[in-house]
């Protein structure tokens, strides 16, 4: 193997940021917000916080946020129709390069400032998502963290068939203990990353 395909399969490794805490607890969050495992004990898992920016004080405020498992977000992928897949795979091949995603993979500091998709910077937005990738007490770094501009989400939300969006309003049904602001939201912004 070339020395240019192991730099390309290297992943990297840190300490969950502060920016992916769970605001009320202020510390890493410990379970899956859906299935409720414990997260140390599973594989990767993702974490999603919505952010407003309030335009006079500059400050960022955390609208919801959630941890979700690896099983329990293949469930939610699963539950997706095929023309919704592929409309979305069609979204993201015309709008997301690899560069975009990788460069400075090791500064995420750097990467959550911009949109991947839209090129704008975070400060300039009134919403945008924060999504990050990680395992035990880890953040993986590559194609993840990134913040993306919240009218990305709700557009994307027009490729969803009828099906999956039914698909995705039964999954929210079956998970048990979520608050129900998280439960609404969920069902009419039906985040992709997750």
């Amino acid at each position: 193997m070339s020395e240019e395909n192991n730099e390309e399969q290297q992943v990297y490794l840190k300490p969950i940021p502060k920016v992916f805490h769970q605001d009320g607890e202020g510390s890493s969050f410990e379970y899956c917000t859906f299935c409720e495992e414990r997260l140390t004990d599973i594989g990767p898992y993702l974490i999603e916080k919505s952010m407003k920016v309030n335009r006079e004080t500059g400050r960022h405020y955390t609208l919801y946020e959630y941890a979700i498992c690896g099983n329990c977000s293949r469930k939610k992928m699963e539950a997706m129709s095929k023309e919704s897949v592929a409309n979305i795979q069609r979204y993201m091949s015309e709008n997301l390069t690899v560069q975009s995603l990788e460069s400075k993979a090791i500064n995420y500091e750097e990467k959550i400032k911009t949109c991947p998709i839209t090129g704008k910077a975070i400060n300039e937005l009134d919403e945008y998502n924060l999504v990050g990738q990680f395992i035990g007490n880890q953040m993986i770094l590559g194609q993840f963290p990134m913040a993306v501009d919240a009218t990305i989400g709700e557009g994307m939300q027009d490729l969803l068939s009828e099906q999956t969006k039914k698909e995705f309003d039964d999954f929210m049904d079956t998970v048990n203990g979520i608050p129900p602001e998280l439960r609404s939201l969920f069902k009419t912004k039906r985040p992709i990353f997750a």
